[in-house]
C-alpha cells in the first residue's frame, strides 16, 4: 500500500516512455526535468560527428539530488506512491533509499528496463534521440558495463519487469479460510467487552484500547479512522479478505468502486488496483455506490458499541 518504484535503465532504455504509457506523469519524480529547472540547456560539441547537441547540464547534479531527496521523503511522508525516475544502476543507488523505507514502511520495487536493451541498441537509440535527451555515448556504455555488473537489486527490494508494473500496485485479498472466527471490535467498544484473543481467530480493529492490548498481535489488523491515523499512525485504510469463500472489504467509510476497479483474479487471488490513491482518500467519507463491487464492512454503518462477528 506504501510503494515506491525505482525506474532503472541506462539513457534510452525507455524510461520516459514507460511514464508516458503508464499515464504515470503525476507521480513521477524526474532528475532531469530538476535540472532543467535549476538551469538552461548547454552546449556540447561531439568531435567525432562534428556535431552540436543541446544538453541537461551536469553542473547541477548535488542540487538536483538534493531537491530529489527532498520530494521523495516529502511524498513518502504523507504515505503516497512515488516513483522515481533515474538511471538507479548501481546497488548504492538503491540503497540510498532504504532509510526512508524502513522509516515510512515502504515496499520498494525496481523497475528494470534493460533486460531486453543491448549497448548496441542503447547506443543506436542514443543517436536517434531528439533535442535534449542525447547523453554522450561514453556515459550510455559506462552505465551499461555498471548495470551488467550488478544486475540483481538488494533482498529488501523487489526487481520487477515493466510488465509487471500493474500487479505491483494492486492489493491483492488476503485468504482467512483458515480462521475459525472474524471479529471486528469497533472504536466504542468498552474495555470489558473485549473479545477473548485466540489464535484461531481473526480481529479487525478501530478500538484505540485494544489496539494498545492487541495490536502487535499477528492475527490482529489495525484500522484507520482518520488520516492521520493512516498517514502519520501506519494504521491500514481498509483491508480486503476472503472468508468462507466469500470475498469483503473493511474499512471507516465506503469506498467507491473507482478506487477499486478493476478487479482481478491473478492464480486464484482477487486483487484490487488501488495503488495510485493517496491513503487519506479511503478516510473520506464519499457517497457510496448503489450497487458496490465488493461486500462491504464500514465503521460508519455498524453499531460501534458491539463487536461484530463476520461469518
Amino acid at each position: 500500500m506504501r510503494k515506491i518504484f525505482l525506474l532503472r535503465g541506462a539513457p534510452g532504455s525507455g524510461k520516459s516512455s514507460f511514464i508516458a504509457r503508464h499515464h504515470l506523469q503525476p507521480y513521477a519524480i524526474s532528475r532531469d526535468q530538476i535540472r532543467l529547472l535549476l538551469a538552461d540547456l548547454t552546449v556540447y560539441y561531439e568531435k567525432g560527428t562534428d556535431t552540436l547537441h543541446q544538453v541537461i547540464p551536469r553542473h547541477v547534479t548535488v542540487r538536483t539530488q538534493q531537491m530529489v531527496d527532498n520530494l521523495v521523503e516529502h511524498k513518502m511522508a504523507n504515505g503516497e506512491t512515488v516513483i522515481v525516475d533515474g538511471t538507479h544502476v548501481s546497488p548504492e543507488q538503491i540503497e540510498h533509499f532504504k532509510p526512508w523505507v524502513d522509516k515510512y514502511r515502504y515496499e520498494l520495487f525496481v523497475v528494470d528496463l534493460m533486460q531486453n536493451n543491448t549497448l548496441a541498441s542503447l547506443l543506436r537509440r542514443n543517436q536517434t534521440r531528439m533535442h535534449y535527451d542525447w547523453v554522450k555515448p561514453e556515459v550510455v556504455k559506462m552505465m551499461y558495463e555498471e548495470y551488467e555488473k550488478h544486475p540483481e537489486v538488494p533482498e529488501w527490494a523487489y526487481k520487477i519487469l515493466p510488465t509487471g508494473m500493474e500487479r505491483a500496485l494492486s492489493q491483492k485479498e488476503k485468504n482467512l479460510d483458515h480462521f475459525s472466527h472474524v471479529i471486528c471490535v469497533p472504536d466504542k467498544v468498552k474495555p470489558e467487552d473485549f473479545p477473548h484473543v485466540h489464535i484461531s481467530n481473526f480481529y479487525f480493529s478501530f478500538n484505540d484500547e485494544f489496539n494498545k492490548r492487541f495490536g502487535t498481535y499477528h492475527n490482529v489488523i489495525s484500522l484507520g479512522k482518520t488520516p492521520e491515523e493512516v498517514v502519520e499512525g501506519f494504521k491500514l485504510p481498509y483491508f480486503v479478505f476472503k472468508f468462507h469463500h466469500k470475498h469483503f472489504l473493511i474499512s471507516a467509510y465506503p469506498i467507491r468502486n473507482e478506487m477499486l476497479d478493476p478487479i482481478r483474479k491473478v492464480k486464484g487471488v482477487w486483487s484490487y488496483s488501488t495503488g495510485l490513491y493517496n491513503l487519506a482518500d479511503f478516510v473520506k467519507d464519499f457517497p457510496e455506490n448503489q450497487v458496490q463491487h465488493v461486500h462491504q464492512f464500514n465503521l460508519s454503518k455498524i453499531d460501534s458499541t458491539r463487536l461484530l462477528h463476520i461469518w
